[in-house]
């Protein structure tokens, strides 16, 4: 695990190394970098071949919305893991008709692909299962029903449109079944200077599902409830981090590590992979990004579950005495890991 420096131990730039950033960062991480001597860009039209993009790229560049851009940069990153033999578990678009048709196979993640922290993660995993998704869906399209039962939630003050926001947000993904009595995934935090800078097993205990903090996990717990329990690893729902590359480790997180490989040649494979996509992309992603990566114990392999390029970092963070309780805090630990990819980017 990389130390993560204090904005004073950046290095100066004798050149005024040109660095993109976008405004929604630390402001004391722009005033740091001004300070050495970068000159900040905030425009795609002000860059050159040799900007370092520390935040990364979101503007629509030769393309007619910034969805089709997304979805560039997306078959983009999982054309170059491809190489490197790491796939994404089978993955559809949400759609209303499919869904309401039952052409979706089972047993299915239903995922919201925009919202952290395990929110709006479902495993779908019998056709009851299926008949009580429909009918939470059909109540969010049906808004009327809303005041007849009572709810007075923020989704409903912020009054989304379901019709749109399932199908803009929400993607249905092949179940992968991992190979213990927790809920597992792996989280890599990489740069594209081919450093690793943090990695933790993510695991948490297979409880009744709770997610209540949206009105679609409400429904599904309160009036449509699901059979499955929660598939969430994340820290933010009561998952645990398991620091990966320690010495030491208890009877128990060594049976762990072992049922996933994560000492074998295949492991070392994925963090290779994500190192070459990261140096690929490094302009789309930044210089920081978060990988999750999910095992399959049936077929024994890794697949790819998402990327982030403004990763949660907190787990990293508090390990090394920064407070993250705050959104400034949060931003401030943002920034101080972006830092730290930064130097190791200009070594190179």
């Amino acid at each position: 695990m990389k130390r993560i420096i204090d904005y004073k131990e950046l290095p100066y730039s004798s050149r005024g190394q040109s660095i993109y950033l976008r405004m929604e960062t630390d402001p004391k991480l722009y005033i740091a970098l001004l300070e050495k001597g970068y000159t900040i860009v905030n425009h795609i039209a002000d860059t050159s071949k040799d900007t370092i993009y520390l935040t990364g790229q979101r503007q629509v560049i030769g393309c007619s919305t910034f969805e089709e851009y997304k979805e560039q940069v997306d078959n983009k990153i999982q054309s170059t893991l491809k190489k490197e033999n790491i796939v994404k578990p089978e993955t559809k678009d949400f759609n209303f008709k499919s869904l309401f048709n039952h052409e979706y196979k089972l047993p299915f993640v239903l995922k919201n692909e925009n919202r952290n922290g395990g929110k709006e993660k479902f495993l779908i995993n019998t056709e009851e299962d299926y008949d009580n998704l429909i009918a939470a869906v059909k109540f969010l399209l049906n808004r009327k029903l809303f005041s007849l039962i009572g709810i007075d939630r923020e989704d409903i003050k912020y009054k989304i449109d379901y019709s749109k926001y399932l199908e803009a947000n929400f993607k249905i993904q092949e179940y992968i079944d991992t190979p213990s009595e927790y809920n597992t995934t792996v989280r890599l935090i990489t740069t594209p200077s081919n450093d690793l800078l943090y990695a933790s097993l993510k695991y948490n205990e297979q409880e009744q599902l709770r997610d209540d903090t949206t009105l679609l996990g409400y429904l599904l717990r309160e009036l449509y409830p699901l059979s499955t329990k929660s598939i969430v690893s994340n820290t933010l729902s009561g998952g645990h981090n398991l620091l990966l590359g320690e010495s030491l480790y208890t009877k128990e997180e060594e049976k762990l590590l072992r049922s996933h490989n994560i000492s074998s040649d295949d492991f070392a494979s994925v963090i290779t992979a994500s190192s070459i996509a990261h140096k690929e992309c490094s302009k789309e992603l930044g210089i920081i990004c978060g990988f999750d990566y999910i095992f399959d114990k049936l077929k024994e392999k890794w697949y790819l579950l998402e990327y982030h390029s403004r990763p949660m970092v907190g787990d990293y963070s508090k390990r090394q005495g920064l407070n993250y309780n705050t959104k400034e805090e949060r931003l401030r630990a943002e920034g101080r890991v972006r830092a730290t990819a930064l130097q190791y980017v200009l070594k190179k």
